[in-house]
């Protein structure tokens, strides 16, 4: 309600000051096509009505700034001009507040949002079926111990593949933060290919940071996704670190 009454102060001082204090008629008119411009409604507002109002708005904003001016043409042009920047000023700040609600509603249901589907993936896991397959056995056992390593961790199973909220028909947002989607399920399968060679065992670790950077990114701090994430990662470069040294030294040696 305060929104649509600063709305309405706002444009008819804007409408007097520009047709000015004698051209009611034209001052109606401008009234009337700025309100269905802004709400596309037809209102029909008479010069009398204008007139009226504008006492009224003038009224209260001398009540409310204590105001003083004399009755003459120039003192109240002055007037008008005056309540139309402080009006304009009005309506920009409950333009805001209106858009920190509605930010702060939104924020509120994509975090029930992720604490709902984090719960989801979670139950379907823990009904789930064991993630291993025979595809895996001729795969270099060090990037199976990495993911076996990281699917023990009670919450890995966020990552097993796309949420809810990543997917394209759900979330625009997720599309345009995060260039390039990546899951388990991706780096499982690229294992499975043959993507990732024992020449190529660094890709393996940037996919995986690339999951996890994701998802820190995408999520809000107090959520589920973003705290596993963050410890995940830590996990990834420390076994990393100590994966590739080994192989440096192998090599070295096998030279």
């Amino acid at each position: 309600m305060e929104k649509l009454r600063v709305q309405d102060d706002l444009l008819l001082a804007c409408s007097v000051r520009m047709h000015g204090l004698d051209k009611w008629e034209m001052v109606a008119a401008e009234f009337s096509k700025a309100i269905f411009h802004f709400r596309r409604c037809v209102l029909n507002i008479s010069p009398i009505e204008c007139q009226i109002k504008y006492q009224s708005l003038k009224k209260r904003f001398k009540n409310l700034y204590q105001m003083n001016f004399n009755e003459e043409d120039d003192d109240e042009s002055a007037l008008v001009k005056l309540m139309a920047d402080i009006l304009r000023e009005t309506y920009k700040n409950v333009l805001r507040e209106e858009f920190k609600l509605f930010d702060a509603s939104i924020e509120k249901k994509l975090h029930n949002l992720y604490k709902l589907e984090a719960e989801e993936r979670i139950v379907d896991e823990e009904e789930g079926d064991d993630t291993s397959n025979d595809k895996m056995d001729n795969i270099d056992q060090d990037f199976i111990g990495v993911l076996n390593v990281l699917r023990s961790h009670e919450y890995c199973c966020l990552f097993e593949s796309r949420l809810s909220s990543q997917k394209s028909d759900s979330d625009f947002r997720y599309i345009k933060q995060i260039k390039q989607h990546m899951d388990l399920q991706i780096i499982q399968n690229k294992l499975e290919q043959g993507v990732y060679s024992n020449m190529k065992f660094v890709s393996f670790f940037r996919d995986l940071l690339l999951m996890f950077n994701n998802a820190i990114v995408y999520y809000p701090k107090d959520t589920l996704q973003y705290s596993t994430a963050i410890e995940l990662r830590a996990i990834v470069k420390e076994m990393g670190k100590k994966l590739l040294f080994h192989r440096k030294i192998v090599i070295a040696l096998l030279r």
